[in-house]
């Protein structure tokens, strides 16, 4: 499931369409990283000091090579296996190129788009490399540089790097003509998908009665619709004295954020099988589904029957945690609670699957699973690197994120580190890699997504307040659905109405 959306920006650029996935809000899991690196050091020329008597030779001095080029990347704090990647890559790129100097700078989360605005606005040379996500992609992709000419001229492998991670970076003009690529994905993170106690599900004994009384594998791998994960997560929760556990699953239902990015995967899924929502079966998913344009209007598509069937199907997916009222499960509850081992399994990012199995923080590390949710509800939230129009060196920026993205350095990352690499050629390494074969399932994700009408998705792009007020009126209804105050019919019937009269489409 990969979300789309487009911002408006001024200063030169008029009228451009970005293409974005959104919906993965990427939370602080982690210790704090170190940013700073040290210089690299080779030795020169002895000289020697020759006075009267005796003669001495001073020692050999170890001095720096001159720094001829330095390169600043920007990127934010929190994932616990993206710093130690850059720090890796940027060690290795100083070593191949002794006369440059990476330095990497470190700022949380919410501080990055405003750190570097404040760079591209001014026109600063620094940072030289700028690392998004997808949901801020709308506001910085249009000042970076257009990464086509890198990719037309082979610096970067095209054929390697997957269509739809590539979306989220492309931008369009009103008519769905690609003006720019304005970043290079570099890390892959899938979501949600299902992260499972392999103890629990790999039950042979469990398996076998579960099979039985139900005619379908227990293996969540196996799992082709909602009802299957929902017939699941019931036997598990009728046995859960005996497992040891409080509750068979964990879903996002969070007020900020993860109620409205539990959903969208929820309605893609039946929405593919919708005449109604003019989704096509095979495309890449995201909250431009939400939209159609009929004779000339745009008008949601919530109101299909895709729409009351992804709301009856989040409630019952949402059954067997505590009430919203209790506890909504926003990205840092679907993080921690998941580590108590209370739950046999959670719809998670798999950002989240390194603190899961860090032995010294969770009970449930080593016992982890991962598969796809049903009904092709995955989706993909690349990590992107771009380059500053105003770096000094912005061909040895490119240089460095053709590193990045090499099967090399992949490797490393994902033995060393853990690090899921974007590019074909990278997940098929780390699925070879114990710590990371977990991926091997999820390639088929990157693999099939292959689809998308371009025109349609810059519909929900032109609708400048789908996130600063339509989110809000979809989230309050939603949560009201969740606790019974409303019917499945009201709550789509509400969003619809209210998302109608307040819409605010760019001309």
């Amino acid at each position: 499931m990969v979300t789309l959306s487009r911002v408006r920006v001024s200063r030169g650029i008029s009228k451009i369409a970005v293409v974005i996935v959104v919906a993965v809000i990427v939370i602080a899991i982690g210790a704090f990283l170190y940013t700073s690196y040290s210089g690299i050091y080779s030795a020169k020329p002895p000289s020697t000091l020759t006075t009267t008597a005796p003669q001495t030779t001073v020692p050999q001095q170890q001095q720096a090579p001159q720094i001829q080029a330095t390169l600043t990347i920007l990127a934010s704090s929190g994932d616990p296996t993206l710093a130690p990647y850059l720090r890796l890559v940027a060690s290795d790129f100083m070593k191949a190129n002794p006369n440059v100097k990476v330095e990497v700078q470190l700022v949380p989360f919410a501080q990055l788009v405003q750190t570097a605005l404040t760079a591209l606005q001014n026109q600063n040379p620094s940072p030289d490399i700028i690392i998004f996500y997808p949901s801020q992609a709308p506001t910085l992709g249009p000042y970076l540089v257009d990464m086509r000419k890198y990719l037309d001229s082979g610096v970067f492998n095209k054929s390697d790097i997957p269509f739809s991670s590539m979306l989220p970076v492309h931008l369009l003009d009103e008519k769905g003509n690609l003006i720019k690529i304005s970043g290079i994905p570099f890390q892959q993170v899938f979501g949600y998908v299902i992260v499972y106690r392999k103890s629990i599900f790999e039950n042979q004994q469990l398996a076998q009665e579960f099979k039985d009384k139900y005619g379908f594998d227990l293996n969540p791998n196996t799992w082709t619709s909602w009802d299957q994960m929902i017939k699941a997560a019931e036997f598990i929760q009728s046995k859960k004295e005996s497992l040891g556990i409080k509750y068979a699953l964990l879903f996002p239902n969070g007020l900020t954020q993860s109620i409205f990015n539990g959903f969208v995967g929820i309605f893609y899924s039946y929405a593919t099988q919708d005449p109604c929502t003019d989704v096509a079966p095979g495309s890449v998913g995201g909250y431009w589904t939400y939209f159609k344009e009929v004779n000339g209007k745009i008008v949601p598509t919530l109101n299909c029957t895709a729409g009351i069937k992804a709301l009856e199907t989040y409630k019952k997916l949402v059954q067997f945690q505590p009430p919203i009222d209790v506890q909504a499960m926003e990205y840092d509850q679907l993080r921690d609670f998941f580590l108590t081992g209370d739950y046999a399994m959670v719809a998670a990012w798999t950002a989240f699957i390194p603190i899961y199995n860090n032995a010294s923080v969770s009970k449930v590390a080593g016992d982890i699973g991962v598969a796809p949710l049903p009904g092709g509800a995955s989706g993909q939230a690349p990590t992107f690197a771009g380059i500053n129009p105003y770096s000094k060196y912005p061909d040895l920026a490119a240089k460095l994120i053709a590193m990045m993205i090499s099967p090399e350095e992949y490797r490393k990352g994902a033995e060393q580190i853990g690090f899921i690499p974007a590019t074909y050629s990278g997940l098929k390494v780390a699925s070879e890699v114990p710590a990371t074969s977990w991926v091997k399932p999820l390639i088929k994700i990157v693999e099939e997504q292959r689809t998308v009408d371009l025109k349609r998705v810059t519909i929900v792009n032109s609708i400048t307040n789908f996130f600063t007020e339509l989110r809000p009126i979809f989230i309050k209804n939603v949560a009201d659905f969740l606790r019974g105050k409303q019917s499945a019919e009201e709550t789509i019937n509400n969003i619809v109405n209210d998302w109608i009269k307040i819409m605010k489409i760019a001309t």
